[in-house]
This record gives structure tokens, sequence and C-alpha cells, in this order.
């Protein structure tokens, strides 16, 4: 018995070591196409087919299945172990020292893209502006954002998202001469000015998604400082890609931590999110290899994780050494009496959350498309294709200034009417819920009309909003009805905590990620348990739902 346990463990790092060494092997060899992986177990699908070097391919197949089956390695694969190990430590420091450099720049760039925008904000919205000192005028200064943001539409176009930015690397990199880029730095500084501009003037969208795409520009930057295949003189265009993937990987994470003060949410958000957006590697005989299966964006291995936690926590410290040690959302003292009679509760809410998610990205979906002319009666499309690309963001600011003068809530990032729920106040159900379907409508009508900006904050909002009004119902219904000595109920702090976490889980398909976020920045432990258990409902609940209505909409 303690023979056998003392064997596992060995046999289990020989596995870690030989996945490892596999792609070592495989991806410095030149001219190597691979098996794709579907339907096939792991050690048949690492076997190598080659197109050159046939010798050095066998022997990483000998290795491979060799050392899955417990087997010794023969002493030529040792001699080609000992011989990367030097290669593989110096490449690791490399890449170290890149995401070390990526999180500092992301930390200082965060940090001045927070100041512009509180600048403008003062501008905007100080005593000495005039618009803002007349009621009826306010609407004016989100309609003047959104006609700013269509004047730099005008200059050229912005930088693309996280699945853009990693189709253009990876585009440059399997280019014959891949030091040349293929965007623009004015395209990335236009979309940051736009998302300045959009922010400041208080339209309904977050900083979250510009301090993401912050730390992947960033990425690009440091990728170009000291290119890795004239440093070590790698040949493999894949090895590289998959290189530059996990340094964008690392300007994600850093965006994350840099704009939250959040670290592990940052590295987190990486695995479940950007690592989701990874497209299938392109390889240069004109075939596709799949390596979901595989080790395909470099993150799961240790010293992978290690370049996003360095790279997270880098760009928290700096952020927190410019901008103060702050708390965004403050919890008042509440009480979780009975966690284990609530849990069918706290399900239900992220059921709800998951309904909440699934209407809100198809309420975005549906703004994109009117705004593009192709939704609703025909003469409102031909008015809406004849209108010029200036005046969409500047009808997106128009009306969120309309609504924010009944409803000032929804401007902005909602950080105030967030933390009134987190501060155990008492808000009207009816309140709630009128802010949450206009906080919905007005943030899909901000990112479809052409504004700048993420839905981090805003999805944060509605789950608070959504857990709020729930807590409100459901308080009503036990203390009042015949089931009120069942359990004494939570506060409402818990359940706008719990509410958040979950909408933002189920919006993003990113249940840790969501968890670990509002344990960072409320910096309450009690909550996560339910949290984590009704963010994972939620984000099947949203799935399913927007899975049955992709394949209703095929079916037609």
């Amino acid at each position: 018995m303690i023979r056998n346990a003392c064997v596992f463990p060995v046999i289990l790092v020989i596995l870690v070591i030989c996945l490892n060494q596999c792609e070592c092997c495989a991806l410095t060899t030149k001219g190597i196409s691979f098996v794709k992986p579907t339907k096939l177990p792991l050690r048949d699908a690492m076997v190598c087919s080659p197109l050159r070097k046939k010798e050095e391919s066998q022997i990483c197949r000998r290795f491979c299945i060799s050392s899955m089956r417990g087997l010794h390695m023969s002493s030529v694969t040792q001699d080609s172990l000992a011989e990367n190990g030097p290669r593989r430590f110096r490449f690791d420091s490399y890449v170290l020292s890149q995401a070390a450099l990526i999180g500092f720049m992301t930390g200082w760039a965060v940090s001045v893209f927070k100041l512009a925008v509180d600048a403008v904000k003062r501008s905007c919205y100080g005593t000495k502006s005039i618009l803002a000192q007349k009621f009826m005028l306010r609407p004016l200064i989100p309609a003047l954002g959104g006609l700013l943001v269509g004047l730099l539409g005008l200059v050229g176009s912005f930088s693309p998202g996280i699945a853009g930015v990693l189709k253009e690397v990876d585009d440059e990199t399997m280019m014959e001469d891949d030091s040349q880029s293929t965007q623009s730095p004015l395209c990335f500084i236009r979309k940051a000015l736009s998302a300045i501009v959009t922010l400041g003037t208080g339209c309904s969208l977050g900083p979250e998604g510009p301090s993401v795409e912050v730390g992947m520009q960033m990425a690009r930057i440091a990728m170009n400082v000291s290119p890795a295949n004239v440093l070590f003189r790698q040949n493999s265009k894949i090895h590289e890609i998959r290189r530059k993937r996990l340094l964008l990987s690392c300007g994600a994470a850093a965006g994350v931590a840099a704009g939250f003060e959040a670290p592990l949410a940052g590295v987190f958000f990486a695995l479940e999110i950007v690592q989701a957006s990874f497209p299938p590697i392109p390889v240069s005989d004109g075939d596709i290899f799949d390596d979901s299966a595989l080790e395909s964006s470099l993150l799961f291995p240790t010293r992978n994780i290690g370049a996003l936690l360095l790279s997270s926590v880098l760009a928290a410290l700096n952020a927190r050494s410019l901008l103060g040690k702050h708390t965004m959302f403050t919890v008042s003292e509440y009480h979780l009496r009975t966690p284990l009679h609530e849990l069918p509760l706290y399900l239900l809410l992220g059921s709800l959350a998951g309904v909440v998610a699934f209407v809100f990205k198809e309420t975005t979906s549906r703004c994109q498309s009117f705004f593009r002319g192709d939704l609703g009666p025909e003469p409102l499309r031909r008015v809406v294709s004849y209108l010029p690309n200036l005046s969409k963001p500047m009808i997106g600011g128009l009306l969120c200034g309309v609504c924010g003068l009944f409803f000032p809530q929804i401007l902005f990032l909602g950080y105030e009417t967030h933390n009134s729920l987190l501060a155990n106040s008492s808000l009207p159900t009816t309140l709630l819920i009128s802010l949450l379907a206009l906080k919905t409508i007005m943030t899909s009508i901000s990112a479809g009309s052409g504004l700048v900006g993420g839905t981090f904050a805003p999805s944060l909002l509605l789950g608070a909003l959504l857990g709020g009004s729930f807590h409100n119902i459901v308080s009503g219904m036990f203390h009042d009805g015949v089931a009120a000595p069942l359990f004494q109920l939570a506060d409402v702090p818990a359940y706008a905590m719990v509410g958040s976490g979950s909408v933002l889980a189920a919006l993003f398909r990113a249940p840790i990620t969501a968890s670990l976020l509002m344990f960072e920045l409320t910096r309450d432990y009690d909550v996560i348990l339910p949290l984590m258990a009704s963010a994972a409902v939620g984000s099947v609940v949203s799935d399913i739902i927007e899975s049955k209505f992709a394949h209703r909409d095929n079916s037609k």
C-alpha cells in the first residue's frame, strides 16, 4: 500500500512533464502538423505526424506513450530533456519579465484612464458647468459626449475587442514579416478617448471593458520590445502564437486587476473569459489545429499561471500607488442567520439572474441591429440607415440624458445606488424594478448606438437591483405569510451581493471570476458560499435559454 502511494505521485509528475515536454519538442520542430485531438484519447491525440525530421518525431512519440503508461524514459529522451532544461529556464524567465512589464504598464495606463474620466466628469457636472446648472439642459451633456465619440469615429476606425485583438495578433504572427503590425496605435488612442468621453459625460456604460483593452494593448507593446523569435531563434509560428496569447492574457488579467483592484479576479478572468475567445491556431500547411484539448493557451501549466499572477499583482499595486487605496463597494453590517435554509432562495435568485442576463444580452443585440437599420418597421429602417454614423452615438447619449432627468441612478457607473443597497437601505420595490428595467434598456442603447464602454459595472448594478427587489418580495411573503416561523431571512446586502455576482457570472459564463470579484470588491467572505451556488445556477440557466433560442432561430 505504501509503495503504491509513493508511485502514484511520481507517475503524476512524469505525466505533467510529458505534457510540457511533448509541447516543447513538437513545437520547436519546423514544419510539423498535428492530428486533431477530437474523439481521441489524450495519449493518441498527442502523437505527431511529421513532414520533416522524422526521427525527432518518433523520439517524441515514444516519450509520450511510454510516459503515459508509467514506463522508463529512454536515454535519448533524457538527454533531450537535459539539453532543453537551461533553454526552457531562460525562456520562462523572459516570459515572466514580459508579464511584469505588462503589469506595470497596465497599472499606470489604467490609472491615467480613470483620472481622465474623473476630470471629464468634474468639468461637465461641476459647479462651473453651465449645462449642469440648468436642469432641462443636462441631457445635452451625454448628447455632446456622443457627438464627440461620433467625430472620433469619423477620423478613423476603433481598435477591436478581445476576439478581434487575438485574431489580429495571430495574423501578424503568421505573416512572413511578423514585425509589421496590422493596426495603427491611433485606433487604440481614438477608442480610449471615446471611452473617456462616454464615461465622463454620464452614459450608461462601465470602464472595465476599456481597462481590459488597455491591458491587451500594453501587452502588444511589450511583445515588440524584445521579440522572442529573435532572442531564442524560434522558427515555430505556432509556438510564437501561443506565447503571444499568453502575454495578451496577462494584459487582460492586468486590466481587470487594475480596474477593480482585484488581482485574483483578473487571473480567473483570463482563464474563464479570454481563453474562451481563442480561435483555433492556423498551421502553415492550411490545416487547422484545434488544441482546446491540449494546452492551447499556455494558461494551465504552473509557470504560465505564475505569469498571470505576476502581471495582475503588479498592475493592482501600481494602480493603488497612483490612485490610492479605496474600496469600491462598502458593505454595512448584516446577518446570514440561516444560510442553509435559504439556499433554495439563493438558487432561485440565480435562476432569475440567468434570465436577466439573457434579456440584457438580447436587448443589446437588438439595439445594435436597430442602429444598423436591420430591425424595426420598414420606414423606420430606412430612416435609421440614412442617418450618418456621427449622429447615432449622439442619439444614444441624448436618450440616456433624458432618462437621467427622472432616474439619475441610471447615469454613470451606478456605484452610489449599489452602495445604498449594500448599506442596508430600504428602497421601494417598485423603484428597484423600474431601475432594473431602465438600466437594462439604457445600457443596451448606449452600447448599440456606438458609445464606447464595458458592461461589467452595469451588470453588477443590475444584479444588485434584482437581489434587492427579490429580497423585498420574499421578505413580504415570509414575514407576513404563513411561512414566517420557518427561518429568518438575511438582510438586503446579502441578496444584493449574490444578485450582482450571479448576473455577472451568467452574462460572461464566468462563475469563479464573478465570485472572486465580489469577494475582492466587498472584502466580505460570509456570502461567498451562497454566491458561488447562485452564480453557477445563473450561468447554466442563461446558457440553456440562449441555446434554446438559438436552436429555434436556426430551425426557422
